[in-house]
């Protein structure tokens, strides 16, 4: 049996404001958290000297991870509105007009 699914212009503004409004602020405050994660010489001590370099390189990957999702999802609202335009001429002139 098989599902009849049907999208609308309006689901997919629906999804374009819910990455504008709840995954692009969730994806800044991710961004906010790692930089508050900086540790300052000699936080962790002078055997942690060691492990300074590479907790500094992970977090410096998962900042620039972030930032390329951030930029990602940026690029997916703008898309959307060429996405949900195109839609709308396709709903629009799918539409049975009686004369």
């Amino acid at each position: 049996m098989s599902q009849d699914i049907h999208v609308t212009s309006k689901t997919i503004a629906d999804i374009q404001t819910e990455l504008r409004e709840r995954v692009l602020p969730g994806l800044v405050r991710l961004k906010d958290s790692v930089n508050s994660t900086h540790v300052a010489l000699p936080g962790f001590g002078i055997l942690g000297l060691l492990l300074m370099g590479k907790y500094d390189s992970v977090r410096d990957d998962t900042k620039d991870y972030v930032d390329d999702a951030i930029e990602t999802v940026r690029k997916w609202i703008v898309a959307l509105d060429t996405i949900k335009a195109n839609w709308r001429e396709a709903e629009s002139k799918s539409t049975v007009v009686y004369q």
